[in-house]
């Protein structure tokens, strides 16, 4: 049984279209993956927080039927043969820019502007009279 945190961490998509949309895998392995997985029987789709694959769940939580991986698709459908479908172009989806957070500007103290000596050019305490010069 999956914990919930790995729930979580899954991001969900309405069709397997959306999903290879946002995995963005090479475009000449689209239309084999859609191939592949035509008349394959599932019911969610979900990319996991790694990027690392597309799953296919059966209908009523029965399962995994369908991985497509950045080599192949695994069919593992439940009413039939196991297989694998290998992919015209080898390696992953491309990657996606990771961002990087916006740093906080660093706030500097405002300096207090004191009046200086006009001889030795040094901060002038709070008497005005200056104490090197005196």
């Amino acid at each position: 049984m999956s914990s919930s945190a790995e729930l979580e961490d899954r991001k969900y998509f309405p069709t397997i279209e959306d999903a290879i949309a946002d995995w963005q895998p090479p475009l000449d392995n689209i239309t084999a993956i859609r191939d592949a997985v035509r008349g394959l029987a599932y019911e969610h789709v979900y990319i996991p927080a790694t990027r690392e694959f597309i799953a296919l769940e059966a209908p009523a939580g029965a399962g995994i039927v369908g991985y497509v991986m950045p080599d192949f698709v695994s069919l593992q459908p439940l009413d039939g043969e196991k297989q694998m479908v290998p992919l015209p172009v080898a390696g992953g989806p491309a990657p996606k820019p990771v961002k990087k957070k916006a740093k906080p500007k660093k706030v500097h103290a405002v300096d207090i502007v004191h009046d200086l000596c006009p001889t030795c050019f040094t901060a002038l305490p709070a008497t005005g009279v200056c104490a090197y010069c005196e």
